[in-house]
């Protein structure tokens, strides 16, 4: 240090008269002093510059002179600086001020004797010697019974205080902490020097803190009534749960509060996976007994659906009154509508088993959300994990789990937002029951969210926040959306607050990626509506060396009746050629809604050149008459591209 630039000193002392003494000493021998009444004030102090030399006595308010002592020798920024202890217990309690790892100890005696050992210290200080393993001003001075008794007190009160299970703090009236144990430390996830000084309302969450500080505010003197952050309302620290008994201490005009933490949070997440566990098995119950009704009246409903849906269609193929047309074809719309909901409630049913196939998720979802969100002003966009890419499920199914997700997140935006999807695949390690792991579906919408009570409800049946109706909200959407993905030996569940939007997340057991299959080693089913006996023989030509079962009708509304069967049966056709001529675009419209994921051509009328292959609306292409078997090579390649992988 410069022989020109004073020493700077802190003096800690809550004895106004004994502060004053050893300040006037210290000025008279030339240094810069700044003085504090106790450990907190000393640590604000040290915030604003660092001293040469620190004397500090050691039973103080707030934070004492031990205390301090510690923090600075266990904090690197402190650790160089000359640290004396001026104390009246130095007689007492000799050994334990000793073991603090003061520079220098003085005891505390007549003013003359004080001044010489402070006048020592700064020569030492000088010399740079330090490590004391004496305390000086001890000549003259007798121990006192009383001060060796409350020493004692002090030092148990201090041991039980450390080793309570409980956290404790103390903070004083303006929030800062003063004095925590060893398990409040571990709560707040801090060490005791980095706690100490600081303002308590910054280890809490926003709601949290404001709770804190209108309690503050209506504390009235002498008034003890606690704060109390208990079980069901805890307070939020990091990742930690606690609760919070905050209780306050009204001594000589100052305020201290004293506060007892208990860490809650495993007992929490158990509470919390217990009540998660009862919704799902109030839900399975609720599923068995739909299951149980949907297995007994599924079969025989869609029977007689399939018999008047075909009457419907053969009485407008004969009927040639437009009014009544129209009252068949609104006849033929609430028919659709209830076979799909007859199928869906067939959904819960344990006989009806997923017919899977290995699907391209990213191209599967891309095609569904943009036919989903074509009227609307919302954008989508995916974004995907290689090793995720395949999927093996029913893409029937399946089409209804994301089409209910889509349609829900659609109506919440207003017709106005964005989409976000994200499939990735989540280790074994974090799903046991998985052995290859499983691929994750996020569908992240920015809607308004939904709160706590409507999320717990959301896949109970016969819940929904929409206007009841055939139209309108059932409350089986999301229901049968849960059971489908159950089935796949799956999970689905919904993240959501207000105001932050919602996602879905479906998670699909993955399978190993196999071979792609070669055309001979597939097998199609595929209908044709053509429109004489010449066409049907030309079609039986063009697909008999090809490897599938074909079915030729002449007769549109049997085609339509042939169709909707099997599809209902569960072996739905994977190509279908549909004369234009003979009612071929309405058919497909029909068939196109009923199974999007049947492959559509349209024939028409060679009008010369070679034909070829293109976009038509619903159909996946239009071909000329004759199907050339080289067109057909390539729409079956359309059949095999589509989805699978």
């Amino acid at each position: 240090m410069s022989e020109s630039r004073p020493i700077s000193t802190l003096v800690v002392d809550n004895s106004p008269v004994l502060l004053r003494i050893v300040a006037n000493i210290l000025e008279e021998a030339g240094c810069r002093v700044t003085t504090a009444r106790n450990g907190l004030e000393a640590l604000e102090a040290l915030t604003e510059e660092l001293p040469d030399i620190i004397y500090t006595d050691l039973i103080m308010p707030r934070i004492d002179g031990a205390k301090l002592t510690r923090i600075l020798r266990s904090t690197p920024a402190y650790r160089d600086i000359f640290l004396v202890i001026l104390s009246a217990i130095a007689l007492e309690d000799g050994t334990n001020v000793l073991e603090l790892g003061a520079d220098v100890c003085i005891a505390k005696g007549p003013a003359a004797t004080l001044r010489k050992h402070i006048l020592d210290s700064l020569r030492l200080f000088r010399q740079g010697k330090s490590g004391s393993t004496s305390i000086a001003g001890m000549q003259g001075l007798y121990p006192r019974e009383v001060t060796s008794e409350l020493l004692l007190i002090t030092r148990h009160d201090q041991i039980i205080f450390d080793h309570m299970t409980e956290g404790m703090i103390e903070m004083d009236g303006f929030s800062r902490i003063v004095r925590v144990n060893r398990t409040a430390c571990a709560l707040f996830g801090r060490k005791e020097p980095q706690l100490l000084s600081m303002d308590f309302t910054t280890l809490l969450g926003e709601d949290d803190a404001r709770t804190y500080d209108r309690w503050l505010e209506r504390l009235l003197p002498h008034q003890d009534d606690p704060l109390v952050f208990g079980y069901e309302d805890p307070l939020r620290v990091g990742d930690r749960m606690l609760t919070c008994t905050l209780i306050p201490v009204h001594e000589e005009n100052q305020l201290s509060i004293l506060g007892i933490l208990e860490d809650v949070t495993e007992r929490r997440l158990a509470d919390e996976q217990r009540r998660i566990l009862e919704q799902e098995m109030e839900r399975m119950r609720k599923l068995d007994a739909m299951a149980n009704m949907a297995s007994g009246i599924a079969h025989d409903f869609n029977n007689l659906l399939t018999i008047i849906n075909g009457n419907v269609e053969m009485a407008l193929l004969q009927n040639r009154d437009e009014q009544l047309s129209v009252l068949l074809r609104e006849t033929q719309k609430a028919l659709r509508l209830t076979t799909n909901l007859i199928r869906r409630f067939s959904t819960f049913s344990d006989n009806y088993l997923p017919s899977k196939a290995r699907i391209r998720i990213d191209r599967f979802l891309r095609d569904l959300l943009a036919g989903e969100l074509e009227a609307t002003s919302i954008s989508f966009s995916i974004d995907t994990e290689p090793e995720a890419e395949c999927v093996e499920f029913d893409p029937d199914l399946m089409l209804q789990v994301f089409q209910n997700i889509i349609r829900n997140s659609s109506e919440a935006m207003q017709g106005q937002g964005e989409i976000r999807v994200r499939i990735a695949m989540v280790a074994p390690e974090q799903e046991k029951d998985a052995a290859d792991g499983l691929v994750e579906i996020r569908m992240i919408d920015t809607g308004p969210g939904m709160d706590s009570h409507t999320l717990e409800k959301a896949f109970d049946p016969y819940f929904s926040t929409k206007q009841k109706g055939t139209q309108k909200g059932m409350g089986l959407g999301l229901t049968i959306a849960h059971a489908i993905v159950q089935k796949h030996g799956g999970t689905m569940r919904l993240e959501s607050e207000p105001g932050r939007g919602c996602t879905a997340i479906v998670r699909l057991p993955a399978q190993p990626t196999p071979a792609r299959p070669t055309r001979d080693e597939l097998f199609f089913r595929v209908l044709a509506l053509v429109r004489d006996s010449g066409a049907e023989e030309e079609c039986r030509q063009s697909f008999a060396r090809f490897n599938c079962q074909l079915t030729v009708l002449q007769d549109k509304g049997l085609a339509v009746e042939q169709f909707t069967r099997s599809w209902q049966e569960g072996d739905p056709y994977d190509l279908v050629l549909l004369d234009l001529q003979a009612g071929g675009r309405d058919v497909g419209e029909a068939m196109a809604a009923l199974n999007p994921k049947t492959v559509l051509v349209g024939l028409r009328e060679a009008g010369g050149g070679d034909a070829q292959i293109e976009d038509s609306g619903v159909f996946a292409t239009v071909l000329e008459r004759p199907v050339k078997a080289g067109l057909v090579e390539q729409l079956f390649n359309i059949c095999i591209k589509r989805f699978t992988c």
